[in-house]
């Protein structure tokens, strides 16, 4: 066999191959491989040892230069960059593999490094294995505007220059036109033949008068330029203008620091924000988003989430009290820069998250409370749907905030909920019943046309067809289109209830749609989850131990609060539960949920939940854990260890999977918004407590509500009309039904010193009916400091005196203003009749129009709808305090309330009465959230930063 016939084994073990030596770029070896041509055979005979030593001693034979030369030649067998070498794919690939800070080191290596390491595709894929998601419609719109700012402006440039050249001569004649001066020294002389040929050809300039005259007035030097220098680069207005903090931060943009990151503890100030760092042009000039400068801003946003860095806002603006809602707020909703909000004053208002203003008039309509909403601001859909305690659901324009249809009496009682997506609306109601709507055309045979028939499912109309039964009966060849009358080929109309959905036993008070999935919450302690299209349900979710007020579903776990004051996880296939998480102490009234699941199938899942599983069995084989185990009354929050397990066999791991930027969100009638984290065993566990108000006071100070401002202008005309009146006896605060003189005045005195302590001033801005305190409502005056019920009779017996002797009149009050007044101040036994009817007559109905206006504040005021199922008298958990509210009875959670089981904690117990949270939402910036204060509140985690605020509207919403 020929010795030089190699066979290639897929593997070598030389140094290099002749392939990639032939490839390496500029300063490599123009040779091929070296070969024993032209080298004596007796060198080539001694071994690689003796080669080596011959080598080196022929090299130091010459001079230092020669070495040196040698030296460069042999680098490039010595040193090769892969990245220049390897096709940019493969070297991607590569880098993907690498950690952020690993990246951002490896860039500084060489140009070519820096490239490869900062191009924007890699960022990209970095930001989405985090478990990040982008806006890329917002990312495409974002550049398509940029690459038509530039079009923009090469037009304009390209038109100046033009513009330029046609004017463009030499000014003042040229050189002849020094000596055309009489006044010049070099007057007479003769120019040479070739400069006096230039001038023929050239000819005069032509300039604007105004800076030819400027330029002969202005009597000095002028400065001359380069053609490639722009004039403002070294003039002296921008010289002088220009601070050394400004200086120093253009350098440091020439050097691009902003590139180069560590993960903390940078300076966040805008000012050293390079402001064209968001848009990078590739070769062809296409503007591009810089992935990496949308990472780094991200990933100091996630570090502001973590530290609990943020800013608080409201709305409306401090500046604009006006703006307000009138009532307590119920529900909201916000996307992009937009909110929208419903209150118990019976409108919705629109809002403007970045002005903090209202955004046209309020959107009236409703005859109640306005209970729940959803918008829609995208072009092809343009609306708001709210439902109310009126029964009704309307649909109004959001761009103009117009009326389009009106649903009435969409359900029997209080519409709680609604959800709506390109095909169905979706509303739950107190009446026990979940209804889908269609919102487009729909004929039989349609994709979204109900399934009717099936067993389990829901009970449709009679005008919906069974197609299944009409198509056994056709047969599977026969068209059934021709079977069909004309009557039965009619589309149904949108917004045409199609399907009810009959399975819960109390009210239904949270609904959410996933695809062709529906899950829904119920007083009755379940969650259900539906088939959309025919309306069978495909899982019941059991586990909690009283009503559930919220829930969410993102197609791989549920995620429910409740009033047990409890969050849980459930895996919708198996109906295990995976974690609970405790912290609140009332009710859990909203909540939102974000995993941040990194890229990958639900299989991933599965495979980590039964990893866990044999854990679990491993360790109860080694006898780890007692058969059957312990446990204790504490649930598992979500931990990995086998001794924590609660559930086997699930689908999910423990804590409902995730990545470790998940992230839920709850808000509670104990007054917090709680931010939950994942730590590293997998458990849940509170980040952070928010407390609405001291969000409200960071923003600026609580504002009055206009039903403040009207109790004190009844406040104002009650003192007015103290003047004519004998004083009303003092009811009990916490117990107006039984009143006790003396005990009432010490529980106010106490109460109001627990608010002064607390920073709060007692009056009526705090203790009005408005605000939340549903049993403590105010006597028309403060009470005495030191008074008594001998000293208060006194007072009264002396006033009643004077009315009788100043004042006379003979017109008697109407009948509901004399009863409203005679009511408030006790009746006849305690305030007499004439003293009452002596008073004058405008005296008489300003204090009885005042007292009956507080009182039906005081009468209307009551908490949220709210259904749950009423509880067994002789429930263990009538004995836990507290346990009366958060079970509650249906009474307790709709307008027909009358008092609130508030009214039974004693005066200690009470804290601020204003921030019972009722709705809240989050996204990748912002936490936003209403309660009973007519104001709404948010924390802005950018923290002030505008590069953050700036790349998060790439940053899409938390799944």
């Amino acid at each position: 066999m020929d010795p030089s016939l190699k066979i290639d084994e897929g593997y070598s073990e030389d140094p290099e191959s002749p392939m990639r030596l032939d490839a390496v770029g500029d300063g490599a070896l123009s040779q091929s491989w070296p070969t024993a041509a032209g080298i004596p055979p007796q060198i080539m005979a001694l071994n690689e040892a003796e080669r080596s030593d011959f080598v080196y001693n022929l090299l130091r034979t010459l001079r230092t230069s020669s070495i040196a030369e040698i030296v460069d030649r042999l680098r490039p067998l010595l040193h090769i960059d892969p990245v220049t070498v390897l096709p940019p794919e493969i070297t991607s690939e590569i880098f993907s593999y690498l950690t952020p800070s690993t990246l951002l080191e490896a860039s500084r290596a060489s140009r070519a490094w820096r490239e490869r390491a900062l191009d924007s595709r890699l960022w990209r894929l970095k930001f989405r294995s985090e478990g990040w998601g982008l806006d890329m419609d917002a990312i495409r719109q974002y550049e398509l505007e940029h690459k038509y700012r530039r079009k923009a402006r090469s037009r304009r440039a390209e038109a100046h220059a033009e513009q330029s050249r046609q004017k463009k001569r030499v000014r003042g004649g040229g050189l002849s036109s020094i000596d055309d001066n009489p006044s010049s020294p070099r007057h007479g002389l003769t120019l040479p033949q070739d400069v006096q040929t230039w001038n023929k050809q050239h000819g005069e300039v032509e300039a604007d008068e105004e800076t030819t005259l400027a330029r002969q007035d202005s009597g000095k030097d002028e400065e001359m330029y380069d053609v490639d220098t722009p004039r403002t680069a070294f003039s002296s207005s921008s010289m002088t203008s220009r601070t050394p903090s400004q200086a120093a931060r253009r350098d440091a943009q020439g050097t691009d620091a902003n590139a180069l990151f560590p993960m903390s503890g940078r300076d966040t100030s805008s000012r050293q924000k390079d402001k064209h760092s968001l848009i990078r042009y590739d070769h062809s000039g296409i503007p591009q988003v810089n992935y990496n400068h949308v990472y780094k801003q991200k990933r100091k946003l996630e570090e502001n989430w973590e530290s609990g860095a943020y800013q608080s806002f409201q709305l409306p603006h401090r500046d604009h009290p006006e703006e307000a809602h009138k009532e307590c707020v119920y529900t909201i909703q916000y996307s992009g820069k937009y909110l929208v909000s419903g209150s118990r004053d019976k409108t919705l208002r629109k809002w403007n998250l970045d002005t903090q203003r209202l955004v046209g008039q309020p959107l009236e309509g409703h005859n109640a409370s306005v209970l729940c909403l959803q918008f829609d601001s995208s072009e092809g859909e343009d609306i708001i749907a709210s439902g109310s305690s009126d029964t009704d659901v309307i649909l109004w324009q959001f761009s103009t905030g117009k009326m389009i249809r009106k649903i009435p009496r969409a359900h029997d009682e209080s519409v709680l909920n609604l959800k709506f997506d390109s095909r169905f609306l979706v509303t739950c109601s107190k009446d026990k019943t979940i209804k889908i709507w269609n919102r487009q055309e729909l004929r039989p045979g349609d994709r979204d046309y109900p399934v009717k028939g099936v067993q389990g499912g829901g009970t449709c109309p009679a005008f919906i067809l069974d197609l299944q039964q009409m198509a056994s009966q056709v047969g599977p060849d026969m068209n059934l289109e021709r079977h069909l009358t004309a009557e039965e080929k009619e589309p149904i109309a949108p917004y045409t209830p199609i399907m009810v959905l009959e399975s819960h036993n109390a009210a239904v008070n949270a609904i959410h749609i996933y695809k062709d999935q529906l899950v829904s919450a119920s007083g009755d302690r379940h969650v259900h989850l539906w088939d959309i299209h025919t309306g069978v349900r495909t899982s019941v979710c059991r586990g909690h131990t009283k009503g559930i007020a919220c829930v969410q579903y993102d197609g791989k776990r549920i995620v429910s609060g409740s009033s047990d004051n409890t969050i849980r996880i459930f895996d919708p296939i198996t109906q295990a539960e995976v974690a609970c998480l405790t912290g609140h102490a009332r009710l859990v009234r909203t909540i939102q949920s974000a995993f941040g699941d990194l890229p990958g199938k639900r299989e991933e899942l599965e495979a980590e939940a039964i990893e866990i599983d044999g854990k679990f069995h491993e360790a109860r084989r080694a006898g780890k854990i007692p058969i059957p185990p312990v446990r204790t009354g504490e649930r598992n929050a979500g931990s990995r260890d086998p001794k924590d397990m609660m559930a086997l066999g699930a689908k999910l791991p423990p804590g409902g999977g995730g990545s470790r930027w998940g992230r839920i969100v709850s808000g509670s009638y104990d007054e917090t918004v709680i931010i939950w984290k994942k730590l590293a065993d997998g458990r849940w566990a509170k980040a952070h407590v928010l407390r609405q108000e001291e969000a409200l006071r960071a923003a600026g100070g609580p504002l009055l509500s206009q039903t403040d401002l009207d109790t004190q202008a009844h406040q104002q005309a009650l003192a007015t009309a103290r003047n004519y009146a004998p004083l009303p006896p003092p009811t009990d605060p916490l117990n107006p039904q039984n009143p006790q003189d003396n005990q009432a005045q010490a529980r106010y005195r106490a109460f109001a010193a627990q608010l002064t302590q607390a920073g709060h001033q007692p009056g009526p801005s705090r203790l009005s009916p408005h605000n939340g305190l549903h049993s403590v409502t105010n006597p028309p005056y403060p009470f005495p400091q030191h008074s008594t019920n001998h000293q208060l009779q006194q007072q009264r017996s002396q006033q009643q005196q004077q009315y009788q002797q100043q004042h006379r009149t003979s017109q008697p009050l109407p009948p509901t203003q004399q009863a409203a007044l005679t009511a408030t101040h006790g009746g006849p036994d305690t305030v007499q009749q004439p003293a009452l009817s002596q008073m004058p007559l405008h005296h008489q109905q300003q204090l009885a129009s005042a007292i009956a206006s507080a009182q039906n504040a005081a009468q209307n005021m009551h908490p949220p709808p709210i259904s749950m199922p009423p509880q067994a008298p002789n429930s263990a958990n009538n004995s836990q305090p507290g346990a009366q509210h958060h079970q509650g009875l249906p009474s307790q959670y709709h307008h027909a309330a009358v008092q609130h089981p508030r009214a039974q904690l004693p005066p200690q117990q009470i804290s601020h009465p204003n921030a019972r949270v009722f709705k809240l939402q989050f996204d990748a910036r912002r936490i936003i959230c209403c309660s009973q204060d007519p104001k709404i509140v948010g924390w802005d985690f950018a923290n002030g930063d505008e590069a953050i605020m700036e790349c998060s509207r790439f940053f899409s919403t938390p799944r």
